[in-house]
């Protein structure tokens, strides 16, 4: 196993005697066989422990174990002790997806804060067949069918070759000390029901269930890697970005030959999950436009032609902005220069007005439009609705949410970027001309 194990990590590249790693120890008994033959193959690493304070004095007896045996190794190890029960309360989470999360950060902390080259993880083949499962009942799509990677930017997995039954063959051999996790016989857990109740069935049917799978992971991930490119270079063809948005033509996602897989790619990439993308896929069909479907990082508009996706912003609706007399400039929230000549002036070019300066009650704010809002759009004599101007402007939501209004005495001026007021134009009769002018 030593010489496999070896031989892989050297025709992959995972990575060098040169480099610095820090491997995540449990003290159990796939972590200490990463750690024994990380020892006898001559890599360097230092070792992190979580207590995730889950199991009392069982949990404290692994990291004193975890301690106190690499300590006798001279090998650096850094412990941590986790409040995993109300991160997962506060984060609304399940306990492994909160240890999952709380042991990751850590170990990404540890990694910049003392220039690790990798995080390695002792991850085997039967983790990857359970990980399998997993996304096939989560819905994870092509993706998931690949399993665990066996090294990313940061993360690298040298042992996801090995059986579980060789890894505990080479703990008889090498007589390799660890602690049993009690939790593991546990099938409370999706991931032990998988262990202890699934894969012991379809050993039954195929007593080589490990080796299959390795094959077909090499399979899977050929195959996911193809699909990939593929659909790159169809969404490539139907997108547009613009000011933080994407936009994708429904009619040419609709007129693909594999509408629900554009669609799964397009929308995980901004993680939306399987049960958003049946939505959208119903929406777009029956050719409902306004809809929005959300996920943790983004929001999804079905607009006219187009699904437009853009990035969830935290910047209040209420909040306002004071533009002083004296003001030269501004860059939160956008970039506006004031310039004030002394004379009528006027100058017609994108993203640049000029205003009657004696017509204008300071300070003046900048802010985002509410309902009720209206004003006297240029070469009107009547007032007009901003809601009607949106409409006939044919804004988005989104374009609706990102509009900066600049007001005086809580009359608007400008509608930023497109139309000022006829009230506070510039005419025969003004001596000051304030020029704004937009930079994006």
């Amino acid at each position: 196993m030593l010489s496999f194990f070896t031989k892989n990590i050297e025709s992959k590249n995972l990575f060098t005697k040169s480099n610095k790693l820090l491997l995540g120890v449990s003290g159990g008994k796939d972590s200490m066989v990463l750690a024994d033959l990380l020892l006898k193959a001559g890599y360097s690493f230092s070792v992190a422990h979580c207590n995730f304070c889950l199991r009392a004095e069982e949990a404290n007896a692994e990291e004193a174990f975890v301690s106190s045996y690499f300590k006798q190794k001279n090998i650096p190890v850094f412990s941590i002790r986790f409040d995993t029960n109300k991160y997962a309360e506060e984060n609304k989470l399940s306990i492994q997806m909160a240890a999952r999360e709380l042991r990751y950060n850590w170990f990404k902390q540890l990694k910049n804060e003392h220039n690790f080259n990798y995080i390695v993880t002792a991850h085997h083949l039967n983790d990857n067949i359970e990980t399998f499962f997993i996304n096939v009942l989560r819905g994870a799509g092509i993706n998931g069918l690949k399993g665990i990677p066996e090294k990313t930017e940061t993360v690298v997995r040298p042992l996801l070759f090995a059986s579980s039954k060789q890894i505990n063959e080479y703990i008889s051999a090498n007589n390799i000390q660890y602690k049993e996790d009690s939790s593991n016989s546990e099938v409370k857990y999706l991931r032990n029901k998988l262990r202890h109740q699934l894969v012991p069935l379809l050993k039954e049917i195929n007593p080589n269930l490990e080796e299959t799978f390795s094959k077909e992971f090499n399979y899977f991930r050929e195959a996911n890697n193809l699909i990939e490119k593929t659909i790159a270079k169809e969404i490539e063809n139907i997108s547009t970005g613009v000011n933080n948005e994407v936009s994708y033509e429904i009619k040419k996602v609709l007129n693909s030959n594999h509408v629900g897989l554009l669609l799964h790619y397009i929308l995980k990439q901004y993680s939306f999950d399987s049960s958003i993308e049946a939505q959208v896929l119903v929406a777009i069909k029956a050719g409902q436009s306004g809809k929005l479907f959300l996920s943790k990082t983004h929001t999804c508009l079905l607009d006219r032609d187009a699904i437009i996706i853009k990035e969830n912003k935290t910047v209040s609706a209420t909040q306002s902005y004071t533009i002083e007399k004296n003001s030269n400039f501004i860059s939160e929230p956008i970039n506006l220069h004031f310039e004030i000549v002394e004379e009528a002036k006027i100058i017609v070019a994108d993203d640049l007005v000029c205003l009657d300066f004696e017509k204008l009650t300071f300070p003046m704010q900048l802010r985002k439009w509410k309902e009720g809002d209206s004003f006297q759009p240029l070469g009107m004599k009547g007032t007009k609705k901003l809601s009607d101007f949106f409409v006939n402007q044919k804004y988005t939501i989104f374009q609706k949410e990102e509009q900066w209004l600049l007001t005086s005495n809580n009359e608007i001026v400008w509608i930023v970027g497109k139309r000022i007021d006829e009230r506070f134009k510039v005419n025969e009769t003004t001596t000051k001309t304030l020029v704004i002018s937009l930079h994006v």
